[in-house]
């Protein structure tokens, strides 16, 4: 389904067992953010240490980041699952000003202003916001950020702060690799393009899936502006 036909959507807020029974209590949230992707690449952030150094305001919309990138730079999205992580960007009042996405469970908890993820796929932050790009209607996404080929210490760019492991931590970051994968080879007609890092190949045996460099991403803005400003 694309968001062109999402309307919104029921959710449990509740589970009651009364007389033996399960009771289920409900509630209908309708559709809060509107977006054009019309001749739009999405711009996936993720928080690998393969992005530092790249200068994330040279992206075009629609640009959807993830957790604390809004410590740093304020993605058109941002999109947050972990509890801890939407307090923090709830405390701060990021969500006023700008759209976060989240599950309903940290609505209901931590309150804020927020727009909830269609069709949540409880997947990681940067799975999710793939998923949000393509409900979106984008056909390619150019991923930044994703190093998720093996397991190893903690190698975000936020580790050592508020609401992340810290740098000896071993992180299981093959867990988001196996969720990106599955989710790339169940959307044959979506392109990801991966910038940089280091991503399972297996991957990169599905056909609607690449990688470039950071140069070729620069190249690539720079050709889209230039054909934007001759139109």
């Amino acid at each position: 389904m694309a968001i062109s036909d999402y309307q919104g959507e029921e959710i449990i807020t509740n589970i009651v067992i009364k007389g033996g029974k399960k009771y289920e209590e409900r509630k209908y949230i309708p559709r809060t953010v509107f977006n054009d992707p019309q001749g739009k690449d999405a711009y996936i952030i993720g928080n690998g240490e393969s992005r530092i150094g790249f200068d994330l305001y040279s992206l075009p919309q629609d640009t959807y980041g993830c957790n604390a990138l809004y410590r740093d730079y304020e993605p058109d999205y941002l999109v947050v699952v972990d509890r801890k992580m939407h307090k923090e960007i709830v405390d701060a009042g990021y969500g006023e000003n700008n759209t976060v996405y989240t599950n309903h469970l940290n609505i209901t908890r931590n309150g804020g202003v927020n727009h909830l993820i269609p069709h949540n796929p409880h997947k990681g932050a940067g799975t999710t916001a793939m998923h949000i790009a393509i409900m979106d209607g984008h056909t390619h996404l150019y991923c930044i950020g994703f190093d998720c080929d093996q397991d190893g210490p903690n190698a975000n760019v936020y580790k050592d702060t508020p609401c992340y492991n810290d740098s000896k931590t071993i992180v299981h970051q093959t867990t988001w690799g196996n969720q990106i994968y599955q989710m790339i080879a169940s959307h044959p007609h979506i392109k990801w393009t991966f910038v940089g890092g280091n991503q399972p190949a297996k991957m990169f045996d599905l056909d609607n899936c690449t990688r470039i460099s950071y140069n070729e991403l620069s190249t690539h803005i720079s050709k889209n502006d230039e054909d934007t400003q001759s139109n």
